[in-house]
């Protein structure tokens, strides 16, 4: 770090805090910490767009290189590339739209069968909108619902199992 060692780090920050006082050093230190840290990403920036120069520079020496034949069947393997990335990144999108739609359904059916809960009163035209699937669905759950409050109401049950 600047050719500068640890003794000698330590007598300039102890000098500092004599001529600065404590809250400057602190501010000073805050606004140097901001200075570096700026620095350090401006350099990598550079040193990316150098890097990525550079590639685009070697990439263009390989093709001036290469026969015309060989400069169009490389071209199209660059295409058929990003042909099967832009139908990849397609087959995600229907993906994240067809669990978005599951996960919608899901959420649908789950309040038809809250809704469909048999109570005190119980309704038949509301068991007559729902599918046989959303009956058994509702009957498991009224069953589980059951189930666990006669495990609730007897505790000792439990404990013997």
């Amino acid at each position: 770090m600047f050719g500068i060692g640890s003794t000698e780090l330590l007598v300039i920050l102890l000098v500092g805090l004599i001529v600065l006082g404590p809250k400057s050093l602190a501010g000073l230190s805050r606004t140097l910490g901001k200075i570096v840290g700026e620095f350090r990403r401006v350099s990598t920036d550079f040193q990316r767009t150098l890097n990525a120069e550079v590639a685009a520079e070697e990439q263009n020496a390989k093709m001036n290189q290469m026969s015309t034949s060989e400069q169009e069947s490389y071209k199209q393997e660059k295409e058929e590339d990003a042909l099967r990335e832009a139908k990849l990144a397609e087959r995600k999108q229907e993906a994240l739209n067809k669990a978005a739609q599951a996960k919608k359904d899901k959420e649908d059916l789950e309040n038809k069968v809250s809704l469909a809960k048999p109570t005190q009163d119980t309704n038949d035209a509301s068991e007559k909108d729902l599918s046989p699937l959303e009956k058994a669905l509702a009957k498991t759950k009224m069953e589980a619902d059951a189930f666990e409050a006669k495990q609730s109401a007897n505790p000792t049950a439990n404990q013997k199992s």
